[in-house]
């Protein structure tokens, strides 16, 4: 019998099914990857398309590598209001849902991190 060691980073195990949700560049994701050594209990989603991710998100790249060599499901244009229905997601089930700082909106002036926007 060949098991792997359970690992826990914070709230997170290596045995358990996460979803992660709107990511933006899949940094936090391919961190989680990297420190579990894989990503095969892991989806990792977001908002944008792909094209769309890759001018958005330029430094997406060696983040999506990761988790693809690391066996992640990574699936584009999940929108988390209706992913229930989600033809990839609708029949799957999830230990831990983590959805790191949604989006607050734009307001011109404002930056996701000014204090004004979070409030």
């Amino acid at each position: 019998m060949n098991r792997k060691k359970e690992r826990w980073i914070g709230h997170y195990g290596s045995s358990q099914q996460i979803l992660l949700v709107g990511e933006g560049d899949f940094s936090f994701s391919a961190c989680l990857a990297k420190a579990f050594g894989s990503a095969e209990n892991m989806v990792a989603t977001s908002l944008d398309s792909e094209d769309k991710l890759l001018t958005k998100h330029w430094s997406c790249v060696p983040h999506l590598e990761e988790l693809k060599k690391r066996g992640c499901l990574v699936l584009h244009e999940v929108d988390v209001n209706v992913m229930n229905q989600h033809h990839s997601l609708k029949d799957m089930k999830f230990d831990v849902i983590v959805f790191n700082f949604p989006h607050a909106g734009h307001v011109s002036w404002l930056c996701e991190r000014d204090t004004l926007l979070i409030e």
